[in-house]
């Protein structure tokens, strides 16, 4: 080995001839000393590289003759991180600041194979070190910007999106096929019936590709991530932030860091409630919602009022179930922080217009947080095609498991954010006196994660992509149509929200001659599984005069013949109610 530092060429073919990880690790070693030696005046704190487990020191330089382009000199402490740091400076030196900011650096590392063989201590530390290198870049972009406003602005890398499937719905054939993949379907009651599972927008079911998941994560590879020195670790580091990056994908995020893990939608909203709006809301200040909420975008607001004195203010909702988009411009003011709103209604199934909204916020300098726990599982979302400030779903409604939960928000706001849980993981540095919040995502990730169900949600999220998003919305939409012509010739029945073009697949309903409790259990007799009550949605229930409702709700292995199923359930429990209360 010369003291020339390898190029990134020479490093891959190399790699690619050492299958060992031993073999990996030795190299690395050996071109870390190929370092050259960076002086001690560069040795200091302003360049040090926070989120490394060893100290390690990073500087940006233009190159001579080149001011365009950057060149960067590093140093460690720890021999195989200084590979690492070879690798970096390899991949990153002699590009300018556009490339910089454009290169993908993951698809190298899943070349090197990089996270298969080095611990999860060192991944973060490679990460944070990513990080730095592009914080320096866009130091020099901005300087370059102040000094000629003619400057090019650097793009973002096209994400690499799942390959749209078929828009045509779903096959009766196909349906079949995929019922075989959850085994749930199979329960027989005691008398015999088969299951009619029809509640989906409370939670769905599990295909066995999830659950083999989880189970081989247990079973085979389960550690604790990110701080681990072994290879278990390293695994399940690698499995957890693969997960990840598929909700990247799904939600079409700029970077993986703006994904956020969470136990669920609630959870979501009430991070961004409890420390952005602590953060930028005052008394005066004013946030507006809609009628139709489910209450987890309703009491993190009302208890941020209680503590900051801002207010909160509802687009009110029609007769049928839409937002009253007419009155909006009474309602956004020069006082308006946030528009909060549910992407899909969980009670009327109703499909909010989010450009439209998005357009609003614009137009008043509001940012705007979507509870999307209806929608991600059922349709494509673009965040960024739709300029979504913040959006938060649930694993457990997407065939996921239950604790996983996701808030995406945009890198900039997410920065500027202060962290809400305080603990492990979160932090860069700590003292007895003071703490150093970690990079994102981690920030807002305290202590131990949701392991195996964020692993289990990136299977969900594979599964669900293979079929095809738009795909299932198309096949429920015709299941919900099914179901309205179906339930609307019943005498006395109720339905809530929409024409089915308008709305998900749910389909909600009330009879003024028999209590949605009453409904619900003889359905259930019937092995028809529905929900009755208020659905989290009282403001919503009240709007409509409405103690309670019941509501069906459909995914993509529910059949025609359960819709048909609830219909004659339904015309059954009219009868039943009926003479006994005679």
């Amino acid at each position: 080995m010369t003291a020339t530092l390898p190029t990134l060429d020479e490093i891959c073919r190399e790699f690619e001839e050492l299958a060992d990880a031993a073999e990996r690790l030795e190299y690395l070693i050996e071109i870390g000393r190929a370092l050259p030696d960076l002086p001690d005046e560069a040795r200091v704190e302003a360049n040090r590289v926070q989120g490394c487990q060893s100290n390690v020191w990073l500087v940006a330089e233009r190159m001579p003759g080149t001011p365009s382009r950057l060149t960067f000199v590093a140093d460690s402490d720890a021999p195989m991180v200084k590979g690492l740091v070879a690798i970096l400076l390899a991949a990153y030196s002699g590009r300018t600041v556009a490339e910089i900011l454009a290169f993908a650096p993951e698809t190298l590392f899943e070349q090197l194979k990089l996270r298969t063989f080095i611990t999860p201590m060192r991944s973060n530390g490679l990460h944070s070190m990513v990080l730095h290198v592009r914080a320096l870049a866009k130091f020099v972009q901005q300087s370059e910007t102040r000094e000629s406003p003619e400057v090019m602005q650097p793009t973002a890398p096209p994400l690499e999106r799942t390959p749209a499937a078929s828009s045509l719905p779903l096959s009766a054939d196909e349906v079949d096929a995929l019922r075989a993949d959850f085994p749930i379907l199979d329960t027989k009651l005691d008398d015999g019936r088969p299951l009619v599972y029809l509640d989906n927008a409370a939670t769905t079911q599990h295909p066995r590709q999830v659950i083999a998941a989880m189970v081989e994560a247990y079973e085979k590879y389960y550690s604790n991530v990110h701080r681990g020195g072994h290879a278990l670790a390293a695994r399940t580091t690698e499995r957890y932030e693969a997960a990840r990056r598929s909700v990247q994908r799904l939600l079409g995020a700029e970077h993986a860091h703006e994904i956020v893990f969470t136990s669920g939608t609630t959870a979501a909203i009430n991070l961004v409630a409890r420390s952005w709006g602590d953060a930028n809301l005052r008394a005066g200040d004013e946030v507006l919602l809609t009628q139709m909420e489910h209450h987890s975008n309703l009491i993190p607001w009302q208890q941020l009022a209680q503590r900051t004195g801002c207010r909160l203010r509802f687009l009110p909702v029609t007769d049928d179930g839409r937002l009253e988009l007419s009155q909006l411009p009474q309602f956004l003011t020069e006082r308006t922080r946030l528009i909060g709103v549910t992407a899909v209604s969980n009670v009327t199934g109703t499909i909010n217009p989010l450009p439209a909204l998005v357009s609003a916020a614009r137009a008043c300098g509001a940012l705007i947080l979507v509870d999307a726990a209806q929608a991600v599982p059922h349709q494509a979302i673009d965040v960024r095609e739709l300029d979504i400030d913040f959006l938060a779903f649930s694993g457990h409604k997407l065939l996921g498991p239950s604790g996983i939960g996701v808030l995406y928000g945009k890198e900039r706001l997410l920065d500027a954010t202060p962290p809400f849980l305080g603990g492990g993981s979160m932090i860069r540095s700590a003292s007895l006196t003071d703490f150093v919040p970690a990079a994102l995502p981690s920030k807002f990730e305290a202590g131990t994660p949701p392991i195996v169900p964020a692993i289990g949600l990136g299977a969900a999220i594979e599964y669900l992509q293979k079929i095809g998003l738009d795909r299932i919305h198309v096949y429920e939409q015709q299941l919900t149509r099914r179901a309205h012509a179906a339930l609307e010739s019943i005498e006395g029945l109720r339905l809530l929200g929409p024409t089915p073009d308008l709305k998900g697949g749910i389909v909600t309903f009330h009879s003024a001659a028999m209590h949605a409790d009453d409904i619900a259990k003889v359905l259930d007799a019937f092995g028809i599984a529905v929900r009755a009550g208020h659905h989290c949605a009282m403001p919503l229930h009240e709007r409509f005069g409405l103690a309670a409702s019941c509501r069906a709700s459909f995914y993509l292995y529910n059949t025609p013949a359960e819709v048909d199923a609830l219909a004659a359930g339904l015309v059954e429990a009219q009868r039943i109610i009926r003479r006994g209360t005679r």
